[in-house]
């Protein structure tokens, strides 16, 4: 009799234990687009308490939750997001120019068709040039934005001028201010450009380039902030050139120069200067 008890328990268990399976199946399938739903909104509610953790000054959490984002989630849409604000904490507030560049660089890996990737370029070249002053490489990077953004060209042409300059290549330097006049005449640099194409002609002893940069300047662009000093550098490249009245003309038009007492030496040092050639003569 026991045995048999125990048999028609087991059987009893075993028939629930069927039974069950159905209705077990019926919760799963219930439960799964919660769950689904519940993954798909995990990475948003991450970002945004990242967010959140950055704006009120705790990076380094808000770092971690990024960083976990873009592991856990590298599908996700968010993630992009999550490597370029990470990589922004790594360099402006964490002070670790490599880390940055990586989440940078990572960001470009991953996703190339977000729309971030131009953030992260633009982010990586100014890293590169003004953190870790490596400007060849910068000439790459910023070579690269060229091709991705030719609408925005002359600020790239700008920068890789830059690096040349830096690289005392002036040659190569002039040329691709050169390209950037050439290319886009509009820009809001240009007047910039043309005082810096004076000053690399100035560098390498080209002393009538250096004086028509600086006269196109004032003539394209006289109200800019560089007309002054390219007006006061056109004078004193004619007081070089013995060019004495014009240049006495030149500093006489500077009422607005902003170093008075330095104007005003001059213009009395080139007066006596015209006094004594006439007197000699």
């Amino acid at each position: 009799m026991k045995q048999q008890n125990r048999q028609r328990l087991k059987t009893n268990k075993s028939n629930r234990w069927l039974w069950s399976l159905p209705l077990l199946g019926l919760l799963a399938a219930g439960l799964w687009p919660v769950y689904q739903q519940h993954q798909r909104s995990n990475p948003e509610r991450w970002l945004n308490e990242a967010i959140k953790l950055e704006s009120s000054g705790k990076f380094a959490a808000a770092q971690k939750l990024y960083q976990q984002l873009y592991v856990n989630y590298p599908q996700a849409s968010q993630a992009p997001m999550a490597l370029l604000r990470s990589g922004r904490i790594w360099q402006l507030d964490r002070q670790h120019d490599q880390q940055a560049l990586l989440s940078y660089l990572q960001l470009e890996h991953d996703y190339p068709q977000s729309p971030l990737v131009l953030s992260a370029q633009r982010e990586a070249a100014k890293l590169v040039k003004y953190s870790l002053r490596d400007f060849s490489r910068a000439i790459e990077y910023y070579q690269r934005l060229l091709d991705a953004d030719p609408q925005a060209g002359d600020e790239y042409l700008y920068e890789i001028a830059d690096c040349y300059f830096r690289l005392d290549n002036y040659n190569q330097a002039r040329i691709e201010f050169d390209s950037l006049l050439q290319n886009y005449p509009q820009s809001s640099l240009g007047a910039t450009v043309l005082f810096r194409k004076g000053g690399l002609h100035l560098l390498e002893k080209q002393l009538d380039q250096a004086h028509h940069s600086w006269q196109q300047l004032l003539e394209l662009y006289p109200q800019s902030d560089y007309a002054l000093q390219a007006r006061f550098n056109l004078a004193k490249l004619l007081e070089e050139q013995s060019l004495l009245q014009d240049a006495l003309q030149q500093y006489q038009q500077l009422d607005d120069f902003p170093q008075q007492q330095l104007l005003r030496e001059k213009i009395e040092r080139l007066k006596k200067r015209i006094a004594a050639k006439k007197k000699a003569i």
